[in-house]
């Protein structure tokens, strides 16, 4: 009974928490959304509820990338996403797959993003949640602006505009509206002057229907972001008294809130006002002022921008030697930049590999070579090529390649640990082996493809019959096993006896007329002197008891 308590109140402390982050995230406090997170994910794991670990790593990835740290943000998203995968879970993982596309864009790996956004608007689409595929829109858009391809970016924005306009959905819309925004501010420099002012004006009308919504909402951070938007585009209309009221506003914001990186992009953006402006001497002090604190800020594209205006500046007013000297000054900090970049996603792809177990010699020299080349030459090409190897590899060293479900390696790895987490917990585990009944018969009457196919579908419904917390596994041929966490040995024997009742009244017709199909189950739980080799023994053993008194039926290991 202790033991039982004790989980229930972590669950409950990991669903406060959890709780407690998402309304950080709704206030835009990023940081203390990431520590209430973090604390969720830790009462998570101590209660041993994948679902609730996947909700928090999720939580926590979406406040890391929000506050910067993008790297963070990718790994908790991966720890995320192979605890998400029956049907039910397709609406979390589409806003998971946003998160991780939105991160991959900030690290420069924009193939990988592009790949991510694509499966969150799959899974949206799966999820038949609206809000969901405004999201997921919303995400495509700003990934092809990340591309350089600003017309179908405003085409995917628009139609994340149009659902969230449709289900009133002030979060989304605001989002949408402010991604038009900077959108159109960014195309505009790649536009002659009539084009460029009219998607200004433009970015103008979406970026004043933003600030409308972020201050109904109160979030600061999106006001901050408006306002700042809004003084860009306005500045480079020529309109440098409204664009003042904005920059400042938008500083005033950031300041009182802490947003630092903000605060010194808002002082940039008035230096460049002030220097369109004819006040050269006010803009280059606010550069100066901006540059000496932007060296205690991680931010080398701020400081490349402010050296950029110092420059153009001094050259202005006829400094030839401080122009220059900041014209040389840009160029080691874009050599910093494009090697914090590549070190950056150096370390995301070889910590895929480390989660992902392939260590296999050969294999593992090749991706170093290719992760030094990456270094050093920064093609993107390989950079996707390498992830694409690196997740066939780890899919084949944990899953079944034939039904999706975990493999005998898997099983390997993850069952000492359930085990040993069950011992700690004082808390019970039940084992079920389950064999197909006559399967060969099968093979030979209808052939192997039909066999296969009989193996997917009784995955398919033993995964939509048990619980998210339980480890489904095909141990090989046509044999599978489920870990039930937590489960007494009565519970578990009810659900193994729901298990043979759904196979036995399939409608097998589907797969090949005539075919039924039935299976055979041995159960046990998990005395506290067996290891995992005398669990999986048991349980076996009730299994041949089962085929031994007619199959078809459910067996419970003799005590």
């Amino acid at each position: 009974m202790r033991t039982r308590n004790t989980k229930q109140a972590l669950l409950g402390e990991a669903r406060a928490a959890l709780a407690a982050a998402s309304d950080a995230r709704h206030a835009g406090e990023h940081r203390r959304g990431a520590e209430a997170a973090r604390r969720a994910l830790e009462f998570a794991q101590r209660a041993g509820n994948l679902r609730l670990q996947a909700s928090a790593h999720g939580l926590l990835a979406l406040h890391q990338w929000r506050v910067g740290d993008a790297e963070a943000a990718i790994a908790n998203c991966h720890h995320a996403l192979p605890l998400l995968k029956r049907e039910r879970d397709a609406g979390e993982r589409s806003q998971l797959l946003c998160t991780l596309a939105m991160a991959y864009n900030d690290v420069g790996l924009h193939s990988d993003a592009l790949t991510h956004v694509k499966k969150a608007l799959d899974a949206a689409r799966a999820a038949g949640d609206p809000s969901l595929m405004s999201w997921a829109l919303n995400r495509a858009g700003s990934t092809y602006e990340q591309l350089a391809a600003p017309a179908d970016a405003e085409r995917f924005l628009l139609q994340a505009l149009e659902i969230a306009r449709s289900i009133q959905g002030s979060e989304e819309m605001f989002s949408a509206l402010n991604n038009l925004c900077s959108n159109l501010i960014a195309s505009a420099d790649r536009l002659d002057a009539a084009d460029a002012q009219a998607a200004l004006e433009r970015a103008i009308g979406y970026g004043t229907d933003a600030l409308v919504l972020a201050r109904q909402s109160g979030n600061a951070h999106r006001q901050a972001i408006c306002h700042g938007n809004l003084g860009v585009a306005l500045m480079r209309l020529g309109e440098h008294a409204s664009a003042l009221e904005h920059v400042q506003t938008s500083q005033q914001l950031a300041q009182a809130h802490g947003y630092r990186s903000m605060t010194l992009s808002a002082v940039a953006d008035r230096a460049e006002l002030l220097g369109r402006m004819g006040q050269l001497d006010a803009a280059i002090a606010l550069y100066e002022e901006s540059l000496a604190a932007a060296h205690g800020a991680d931010d080398r594209a701020l400081r490349l921008s402010l050296h950029n205006g110092l420059y153009k500046g001094y050259k202005a007013q006829g400094d030839a030697v401080r122009a220059l000297a900041h014209h040389e000054a840009m160029l080691p900090i874009e050599r910093e930049r494009m090697q914090q970049r590549a070190d950056t996603q150096a370390r995301l792809l070889l910590h895929r590999l480390e989660l992902e177990q392939v260590r296999a010699e050969a294999e593992r020299a090749r991706l170093d070579a290719e992760v030094q080349r990456l270094r050093a030459i920064q093609l993107e090409v390989e950079n996707r090529q390498l992830a694409v190897k690196a997740t066939e590899l780890g899919r084949h060293a944990l899953e079944d390649q034939l039904t999706g479900l975990a493999n005998r390696r898997h099983i390997d790895h993850e069952l000492p640990l359930q085990m040993a987490l069950a011992r700690e917990h004082e808390s019970v585990l039940s084992v079920a082996v389950i064999d197909l009944d006559h399967f060969k018969h099968v093979n030979d009457r209808y052939g192997h493809t039909v066999g296969d196919d009989v193996l997917r579908v009784v995955a398919r419904i033993l995964l939509d019959k048990t619980r998210g917390s339980d480890l489904l596994a095909r141990m090989g041929g046509e044999e599978f096993l489920v870990v039930f966490s937590g489960t007494p040995l009565h519970v578990a024997v009810e659900i193994c006896e729901r298990l043979r009742q759904a196979i036995e009244s399939h409608d097998w017709s589907h797969v090949a007329a005539g075919l039924a199909l039935t299976i055979s189950i041995g159960v046990c739980d998990m005395p506290r002197d067996l290891d995992v080799r005398g669990l999986l023994d048991r349980a076996d053993a009730a299994l041949y008891a089962a085929k031994r008194e007619g199959r078809n039926r459910v067996q419970v290991a003799m005590s």
